[in-house]
């Protein structure tokens, strides 16, 4: 019951395929080895097709120091743009509003893309890739104070402060590091007591051999456990796809008209919240009758309780000859929640 519920729920989705693992791991560690050893990831800045500078997102531990730094809000975006691009401070001033707005809007998506890569940390730390970067450099790219890229143009890009992807990076091949001493000791330990243990050191030997798996460089389990493949919706199946494309919106003009399964779904329900409503009328009708009560339709003598202003202004109105207003009941303007939703259901249809 339980493997049924998660799979009604879509919690329980395809592994994906050794080639989809392949393609994301590469793409992953590509951008996790250029973050980690440069920096940041730096990217051409397009206006409109043509290269005008560099840009990057700011990090994290960044924006914390130039938030705990500077209390100016203008200074505050002159000087992210300054460190996020390539641009010098004459031409950040020199930016329309708009276009300011625009560039601190492209910064902002550079940074979360950037931070998006920390659950694929710990599948990083398994490759090739970031063994070779422990090894030739190690800790040094996660301790540096300011850094400065030159880019080929010529032009440089400011980083204050190390990415925080790097720190975590550092960590974790320190702790492989140790496991795999660890991992290396205990098996020497048990070439040692095997022959007096005999089939007794089986069990060890199988976890050991169990954890050696988990350590082996560019193996695709860790990225087995964090990828998941999307399933691909089929938008003609009747049901409602947003989108907003010409195409998307034709396709739902189509299955209205045609009254798709989405349509029949809408008008089932719309069925049953009008029986619903029907059915408690109906019961109140029959609750009213058994007590004895008039039927409705029939207007019964009522007590209103009348302010002073409200006795003047009819007063007021008899002397003019004119008919005083009727007082609204409560009765008259309170929906039950059955009847809200009827109204909702009837003003879509």
């Amino acid at each position: 019951m339980d493997i049924m519920r998660q799979l009604n729920d879509g919690r329980i989705k395809d592994a994906p395929t050794s080639a989809e693992l392949e393609k994301i791991r590469q793409e992953i560690s590509e951008n996790c080895e250029e973050l980690i050893e440069i920096g940041a990831r730096i990217r051409p800045l397009l206006i409109e097709g043509v290269q005008v500078g560099w840009v990057r997102g700011l990090h994290p531990q960044e924006r914390k120091m130039l938030k705990r730094w500077v209390r100016e809000p203008n200074d505050y975006i002159a000087l992210l743009l300054q460190h996020a691009t390539s641009l010098t401070a004459n031409e950040i001033e020199k930016l329309q509003p708009f276009e300011v707005r625009s560039l601190v809007e492209v910064t902002r998506r550079m940074s979360e893309y950037d931070i998006s890569l920390f659950p694929f940390l710990p599948a990083y730390v398994t490759t090739q890739s970031s063994e070779s970067l422990w090894y030739s450099k190690g800790e040094r790219l996660a301790s540096f104070d300011t850094k400065v890229v030159g880019m080929p143009d010529g032009k440089e890009i400011k980083i204050m402060a190390p990415p925080t992807h790097a720190k975590v990076w550092a960590s974790l091949c320190t702790y492989r590091e140790q496991a795999k001493k660890r991992l290396e000791e205990n098996m020497n330990a048990l070439f040692i007591v095997r022959p007096w243990a005999g089939k007794s050191a089986d069990p060890i030997a199988g976890d050991l051999r169990r954890v050696g798996r988990q350590l082996e460089t560019d193996s695709l389990e860790p990225w087995s456990r964090l990828v998941r493949v999307k399933p691909k919706a089929d938008v003609n199946d009747g049901w409602g796809h947003p989108g907003d494309s010409l195409e998307d919106l034709q396709r739902e003009l189509k299955g209205m008209i045609e009254g798709d399964k989405h349509e029949r779904l809408m008008e089932t329900w719309a069925g049953q919240m009008q029986a619903e409503a029907e059915a408690k009328q109906k019961a109140v009708a029959e609750s009213r009758m058994k007590r004895g009560v008039q039927a409705p339709g029939i207007t019964a003598e009522t007590t209103v309780v009348l302010t002073e202003a409200e006795v003047r202004e009819r007063q007021e109105a008899l002397r003019r000859g004119q008919k005083p207003g009727v007082v609204p009941r409560r009765q008259d303007f309170e929906q039950s929640p059955i009847d809200r939703q009827l109204e909702k259901i009837r003003k879509y249809r």
